[in-house]
This record gives C-alpha cells, structure tokens and sequence, in this order.
C-alpha cells in the first residue's frame, strides 16, 4: 500500500477537484439521448481493492461528451491504519470522473473493466443523471462507508432502483448465491493470512440468508444481476436490463474466478497439526532432559504460540467490543483465537527458566484454552448454531490440542517401575 501511495495521492487530487466541476454545459438535457452504461472495475492487490468497484458511464450522445459517476471516493486508502475501516464508518464521497483517464489509471494497475450497456426508458434515464447529479453536489456527496451496506456498488444499485421506481429491488427477492462470507472466502483466497484474520472476526451476520438484493454489494454480483432482471418494453412485453457487454479490459494478474481455495482447510489443518507436534516434540525432549536448550525452546516456543494467538483475539476482542460494525461484535471464535492465551507469554518465559509455580499455572491454563477450543466444535455441531467457524478451527484445534497433550501429562525419561514385593523371612 505504501509503494502506491504517491500515485493515489495524486488521484486522489484530480478526483476531488472532479468532484467539484461544473458538468458539460447542456449535458443530459435530452434524456433520450443518454447511454447508460454500468462500469465494473475488477479487483486489485491492495486490501481495499479485493472486491473490485462500480460506477455509472453516461454518455450525451448529443453532445459527444461523456462522465462516470463514482462512489468510491475517499483519502482514507492512502494514509491511516487499515483498523480505521474496521472500527468507525468512514466518510467516502461521490464524484464526477473522466472516462478515459479513469480508464487509463485501472489499466496502469491491471485491474479489468467490464462495461454493460443499459436498455433504461428515457424517463427513467432522466430521473438517474438528476439523482447523480444530486449526489455529487457539495452538500449531500459525502457518505458513511459500509462495506457491505453503504459502498460503491450499493449506492449505484440503489441510484439505478430509484431510476426504475423500485422495479430493480421488486425483481431481486429470490435467495443470493452465496453468503457474505462465501463471498469474503473467494475475495481474499489470495491472501490468506488477512483472509485468516477476516473470517476469524467476522460473526454470524456474515452466514446469515441473504437475497440477491443484498448480495450485490459486491461489484460483480450486481452486474450479475443486472444481467437477470427485464424492464417493460414498452409494447406491454418486458426485455433484459442489458442491451451491450464489452471488456474494455481483461485483466491478467487479477482475472475474475469464482470459488474459493478449496486446499485453504487442508493447509491451515497441517499448519495447526505442525504447532501441535511441536508443542509436543520439545515437550518430550525436556522431560527426558535432554538439555537445558530443550526447556527454553518449549518455554519460548509456548511463549511465541500465546503471543501470536492471543494477539489476533485481543483485537478480536476490541473490535466485538467498539466497531460499528454489526458483523464485528459478538464473535464465537474468540473461543479459537481467544485473548486469555496472551496469559502464555510470560507463563512460557517462566518455563524458559524451569520455575515450577509458572508450569503449575500454565497446565491450568492450557487446560482452561484447550476446553473452549472444544466448546467451539461443541457449539459447531449445534444446528441452531449459525456462524461458520471453519477456518479458525481447522488451524487451532489441532494446536491446542497438541498444547494439551504436551501438558496433559509428563513424559519420563523412563517408565517409572512398579514397586517391587521383596519375600521376607517369617519368624516361626
């Protein structure tokens, strides 16, 4: 992200003071000679770029001239922590862009463009330059961001909605796809320890059923749906909303496949089986004393394993407790990733330099984080229970079980014998 911050600071200049010209004079005065034009941008490899991005192509016909409309507009994406999305709404605004320059800066990052042409009547056409017109003005372009209730591809919908007077939302009942996190699994299989991090904070809200209305808060979904719906011909028939489909751009080092990693379970399973044969491994080896080395490695190495953990459910924790966001507050994997492992940084250390009260406490502990972990495959298996929480239990399940058997018992340098019955002489 910081590599690219000089040319979005840039962008991001040109864009703003867009946002603040006056629009072609005379520019959709005659609505019938507008093209409406919905534009898909594919994803980037930025974190802010995984789900790609909508906007609206109109073209005066009349005129020759053209300008796209876009929801997309903040300073947020340059600067400041990536937490800020995850706590607060962040303002965003909406803005009036040149096409071909626009164009040009997603080509120069590889991103696709994918361009479908709408079939609106000329009422409706009229009604949506003047709600695009509207948005961008001073007063009323500045919006809170949701990422899946308020964003780009939302308020598009809902502009092009209001310009067929409900018909685009009356004709999208029918159940979604996928669930919002189906959708987050395919978006971030590209990068799976924000991936990891994202599904483990997530709740339930994100499995819940959903409608095609609201899965098109992903840019590629609405165009699906668009691709579905008809409009009144006019003649008493009705016709598809898409007349025109044309790439503008195919991008290759971020093509548009769908599914998810199907080998992501696999592969955090055997991460979570690799810390769990450690944890036993070097368990093994201190207690048959094999060397001082031995119980500094298991110390530091449970240290590093309640670091790591404990860490990623704190901020769980943090984020349940003060964003904004309904999908973030209330989270059964706080169970998985759960804060009270942090309690195993200095307990490890403790280990580290053979003090017997920290192995006391770090069997309770242990033992205490092992139980929850299991509580979650309890609470998995409920069918009244509606969060997925099968990537955090792929990866810590396995590791806190391997903790657990390293606790569980101690492993001797050898069996201890049974006690011997020695014959003795009987006094007659």
């Amino acid at each position: 992200m910081v590599r690219h911050l000089p040319l979005l600071l840039i962008i991001g200049v040109l864009w703003s003071t867009s946002a603040r010209a006056a629009p072609p004079p005379g520019f959709g005065e005659h609505p019938e000679a507008l093209r409406v034009k919905l534009v898909t941008f594919g994803p980037g490899q930025d974190a802010h770029q995984l789900f790609g991005h909508s906007a609206l192509w109109i073209e005066d016909t009349r005129l020759g001239t053209d300008v796209l409309y876009s929801y997309g507009m903040t300073t947020q994406e340059g600067q400041g922590s990536p937490l800020h999305f995850l706590v607060r709404h962040q303002p965003f605004w909406s803005a009036r862009l040149p096409v071909a320059h626009t164009f040009a800066g997603y080509q120069r990052q590889d991103r696709s463009i994918h361009v479908q042409e709408l079939r609106l009547p000329v009422e409706a056409r009229r009604r949506l330059l003047a709600r695009l017109e509207r948005d961008v003005r001073p007063e009323h372009r500045l919006y809170a961001y949701h990422p899946t209730d308020n964003n780009c591809a939302t308020r598009v919908r809902d502009a092009l909605d209001e310009a067929l007077a409900g018909a685009l939302r009356s004709a999208s009942t029918l159940p979604a796809r996928f669930t919002w996190r189906e959708h987050l699994r395919q978006h971030v299989r590209h990068h799976p320890a924000l991936g990891l991090l994202l599904l483990t904070w997530v709740n339930a809200v994100m499995d819940m059923p959903r409608t095609r209305w609201e899965e098109a808060y992903v840019p590629r979904e609405l165009a699906r749906m668009l691709d579905t719906t008809s409009v009144p011909d006019g003649r008493g028939g009705h016709v598809g909303l898409v007349s025109h489909r044309v790439d503008v751009h195919v991008s290759r080092a971020h093509p548009l496949s769908e599914g998810a990693d199907s080998a992501a379970l696999p592969r955090l399973f055997l991460l979570g089986a690799a810390v769990a044969l450690g944890a036993v491994l070097l368990s093994v080896l201190r207690e048959r004393g094999a060397s001082v080395g031995a119980r500094v490695a298991f110390g530091l190495y449970q240290a590093l394993f309640g670091l790591t953990s404990g860490a990623v459910g704190l901020l769980g924790l943090l984020l349940t407790c003060v964003s904004e966001h309904a999908a973030l507050r209330g989270n059964a994997n706080l169970l998985l990733f759960n804060p009270l492992a942090l309690a195993l940084v200095p307990l490890g250390v403790g280990v580290a330099f053979g003090n017997r009260r920290a192995e006391r406490w770090t069997r309770v502990c242990v033992g205490g984080l092992t139980g929850c972990a299991l509580l979650a495959v309890a609470l998995e298996l409920l069918p009244a229970f509606a969060q997925d929480l099968r990537e955090p239990l792929a990866l810590m399940l396995v590791a806190h079980l391997g903790f657990g058997v390293a606790w569980g018992r101690p492993w001797h340098r050898g069996a201890r014998a049974a006690p011997r019955l020695e014959a003795r002489p009987q006094r007659g």
